[in-house]
């Protein structure tokens, strides 16, 4: 238990001690970092005479130190909704991802029951936030909170730099003004990295025995224009290589068959899945750019204003939750303009083949291609001038 963040506050937030255990890693993987899972505690109190409080977000950003190298959230609980009426177990697979349990005495994390709504940001990056959404009218509860985090620092580094924030809503009468503010606080973590003869935790799913459907399975919404049949053909074939490859896949194809309203069916899958793929076309473009008129198109132009929207209300998370692709027929150009396709990444899939869509299936889980390799020293002789007989 690190007692650094005890007694850190940001607003109505109270941080209290963190639990942080060193990971046993995979070999091969992960080269170049350290992994922890950290418990993070922190409270909310509020005056028992105080409006009621809609939502509030806390967030953490792992700051690095004198190195360029970042530290990396990997997964991190809670992750998005409510949980369900009774606790839930989890336990790390061999991908560091937090994976559901049966409970039994190998569970790492226990998510608790809540009847408010938790959306989690940032995994992937160098930062976690999390947004309390009471679902009733009598505001978000008071009291202790606990959230886990999966995160990988640089290899040896012993303490991680962290910054603390908070944000809170509040319900006041019309007439009042409110806005709320926030004074960011950092503090140092003390890191426990891995020693010889001490066993960290240790992903519970093994290469050898792990279940692949206790996975981490990313959702996604495929946005599309039925610009042609082969668009039409190639975008299902597409959705059907992200299924084979672990990816939990909503197209209109799929629900095809029943009378219902897409519009409805459009908008729940948007904000219920991880990730919103965007497929490039002459119609998409368009439909993003708001160049069409009068009847032409309907569901794209529905589709095309809704995850505008988000875009524009939460650039932040959106920007990571949209991912533009480019199927093998088609052009980069006819990216949207909205959706940044050159100031932004997007997806080039060559080739409807696993290795085809690589870079797009990494975007999904976090993980670098790549890996950075230790830092070394610097030789020797950049350290001193030069003399003159030398130059």
């Amino acid at each position: 238990m690190d007692p650094a963040p005890n007694g850190v506050s940001v607003g109505s937030t109270y941080l209290r001690s963190w639990q942080v255990d060193s990971i046993d890693t995979p070999s091969n993987m992960f080269d170049g970092y350290d992994a922890h899972l950290v418990k993070i505690n922190y409270d909310l109190e509020i005056d028992p005479d105080c409006p009621g409080m809609p939502w509030f977000e806390i967030s953490f950003e792992f700051l690095s130190g004198e190195t360029s190298d970042q530290a990396v959230v990997v997964d991190a609980l809670p992750r998005f909704g409510t949980s369900p009426e009774t606790p839930k177990p989890y336990v790390l697979n061999r991908f560091l991802n937090f994976v559901p349990s049966e409970g039994d005495v190998s569970t790492q994390v226990l998510l608790p029951a809540t009847t408010d709504r938790v959306d989690m940001f940032g995994a992937g990056g160098n930062s976690v936030r999390w947004r309390h959404v009471s679902l009733g009218g009598a505001g978000v509860r008071p009291g202790s909170y606990a959230a886990w985090v999966v995160l990988l620092t640089p290899a040896g580094q012993v303490e991680q730099r962290v910054e603390c924030s908070a944000r809170y809503d509040l319900s006041v009468l019309p007439d009042v003004e409110y806005r709320p503010t926030q004074v960011p606080v950092d503090f140092r973590l003390s890191l426990v990295p891995p020693r010889e003869g001490l066993r960290g935790v240790a992903p519970s799913l093994s290469a050898a025995t792990e279940d692949p459907s206790q996975e981490y399975c990313p959702s996604v919404f495929i946005c599309y224009a039925h610009d042609s049949l082969q668009h039409k053909e190639t975008a299902r074939l597409f959705g059907n290589l992200l299924a084979e490859n672990g990816v939990g896949v909503h197209m209109d194809r799929y629900e095809e068959g029943k009378r219902g309203d897409w519009g409805i069916w459009a908008r729940e899958r948007i904000d219920q899945v991880d990730f919103v793929i965007v497929l490039a076309s002459p119609i998409c473009r368009k439909a993003f750019d708001g160049e069409l008129r009068g009847r032409e198109h309907p569901g794209i132009r529905s589709e095309s204003r809704l995850i505008n929207e988000r875009l524009h209300v939460y650039r932040d998370e959106w920007t990571a939750k949209v991912l533009p692709v480019v199927l093998p027929h088609e052009l980069v150009d006819n990216i949207p303009e909205m959706l940044q396709p050159w100031t932004s990444d997007h997806y080039e899939v060559t080739e409807l083949t696993s290795g085809g869509i690589d870079d797009l299936l990494r975007a999904m889980t976090g993980v670098p291609k790549y890996s950075r390799p230790p830092l070394g020293q610097l030789p020797a002789g950049v350290l001193k001038p030069l003399s003159g007989a030398e130059s």
